[in-house]
């Protein structure tokens, strides 16, 4: 979040030392918010979102060093610093306070001009962290990215097995396009429905694992997963199939775009796939396979799914069975079914 000046959650269960603590950070020019416990703590961070917190560590109930916990096992707090203040000073508090995620650490009665350098640190490194984080999210799927930056010291080959949807979509026609129109139009159309394609995707939870020229390869359930996975996937192709559509591209004036689309559902294995040296988030297995053979069937603003996908969300989507269907590749004939449109009672949700 851009602001005009850091935004420093201040938490401290003693009045006087709250009024203290904002005196010196408003003096120092910081937008301040403040919280008196644990809890309100908790709700501050996500409400306000802060550039950093000022913890106070012993509080009634849950203490800083609790807040501290919870907030590192959300993985959009990771990159939060957290100001540990307190008037233990002991090595093994310290200690336990920096295991638990703390950035620094400071006991009370802090030095004014201390306070003022550790903050100028903690939020210099944070002001790092974030243009790496957007730097690295324009390159890579957003959810990938937090993944990343939470730990990359866990980042490595390989994966874990886990139930996910996987969509591939297609401009069609593409190819002939690039052969009529000069490569500037052409990537200006590109740009244009991979940006709908990616906001789609993103906007309903899922992961853009790699843009295949005017193909867009996304998978739903990894490396965040949801309850509702193919539901979101089907949700985010209906909004894609409708964009593409709206799509007008100045340079192309009479081009109106449609995409073919393929969603399956099953297992896989989603991990880091490649060298040590280079390497990307990939889900692999049978059903990732499929959809793309579903995509390449798929009729122009047409989307396919599996017999899985349809069985998930068949309570919310209006389909049309097309019986079983020869895929390249594939030895077993595979059921398919096109999608119509969301059910009139679950329009607006997911």
């Amino acid at each position: 979040m851009k602001r005009d000046r850091p935004l420093i959650l201040a938490v401290d269960d003693e009045p006087a030392n709250l009024a203290l603590l904002r005196k010196l950070l408003t003096r120092q020019g910081y937008d301040v918010v403040e919280a008196v416990d644990g809890p309100s703590a908790l709700g501050a961070v996500a409400e306000h979102e802060p550039d950093l917190v000022c913890l106070d560590v012993m509080m009634p109930g849950l203490d800083g060093i609790e807040v501290c916990q919870r907030l590192r096992r959300q993985p959009e707090q990771a990159g939060l610093p957290i100001l540990l203040l307190t008037a233990l000073d002991r090595p093994e508090d310290k200690a336990r306070g920096l295991e638990a995620g703390a950035n620094d650490f400071l006991t009370k009665p802090f030095d004014q001009i201390e306070l003022a350098a550790r903050l100028r640190s903690l939020l210099r490194t944070k002001a790092l962290q974030d243009r790496l984080a957007d730097l690295l999210g324009r390159y890579v799927s957003q959810n990938i990215a937090t993944e990343v930056l939470r730990d990359p010291f866990a980042v490595s080959l390989g994966g874990d097995r886990r139930h996910v949807s996987t969509l591939f979509a297609d401009v069609r026609g593409y190819t002939a396009l690039a052969a009529e129109h000069p490569p500037e139009a052409t990537l200006e159309l590109l740009n244009s429905y991979l940006t709908v394609v990616n906001d789609a995707v993103e906007g309903h939870g899922g992961t853009v694992a790699d843009l295949l020229g005017d193909g867009v390869f996304a998978f739903f359930g990894a490396p965040v997963m949801h309850s509702d996975d193919a539901e979101r996937a089907v949700r985010a192709a209906l909004d894609v199939q409708a964009a593409v559509m709206r799509l007008e591209i100045p340079s192309m004036p009479d081009v109106r775009l449609q995409a073919g689309i393929g969603i399956t559902s099953g297992e896989v294995i989603a991990g880091n796939v490649g060298s040590e040296r280079r390497m990307h988030y990939a889900v692999v297995g049978d059903s990732v396979n499929v959809a793309a053979r579903l995509q390449v069937a798929a009729g122009p603003g047409q989307i396919l799914v599996d017999l899985p996908t349809h069985d998930a969300v068949r309570d919310v989507v209006t389909m049309q069975d097309l019986g079983t269907l020869r895929v390249d590749g594939k030895s077993d004939w595979v059921r398919a079914f096109s999608v119509i449109a969301l059910m009139r009672s679950a329009v607006g949700g997911g």
